[in-house]
């Protein structure tokens, strides 16, 4: 398994760990559930969170990187408020969080840096998405 594939595997479960929502690999989610994914938004569950890492900045000489982490959720209903408790919930389990073990990848610090409302799905249901940084420790052949 590659390292940004550990880490956001590392991250549903650290959410699910906090209660903030069910998270299986499989996908398969009942529809009381929030469901927590990798990627993109699936239409099942009706209420979800996706998890999207990307890389912003990669030291060359030592360990560090720094990367970003899209957190969209999607409402399970056409009330916009359902939408910003999910941002509300995975920010109270996110944001400062420092020194995670998250299924091996060490995650020094956590910090939102922006949220945007994404308006309604073609299902009526409200989307938001936070964007998060976050400072890991990623050591490679060249850097240790």
């Amino acid at each position: 398994m590659s390292w940004t594939r550990t880490l956001a595997h590392g991250l549903a479960e650290h959410l699910a760990a906090a209660g903030v929502g069910a998270y299986r690999p499989t996908g398969v989610y009942a529809d009381h559930e929030t469901g927590i994914v990798l990627g993109a938004i699936p239409i099942h569950p009706p209420r979800v969170i996706a998890l999207t890492p990307y890389p912003l900045v990669d030291d060359v000489d030592q360990a560090d990187s720094v990367l970003g982490l899209q957190v969209r959720v999607r409402s399970g209903s056409g009330d916009p408020r359902e939408a910003l408790d999910l941002t509300d919930v995975v920010f109270e389990v996110l944001h400062g969080a420092t020194h995670l073990n998250l299924a091996g990848t060490v995650v020094h610090l956590v910090q939102r840096a922006a949220s945007i409302p994404m308006g309604r799905d073609e299902s009526g249901r409200y989307e938001h998405a936070d964007t998060y940084r976050l400072t890991v420790h990623r050591p490679t052949p060249h850097r240790s």
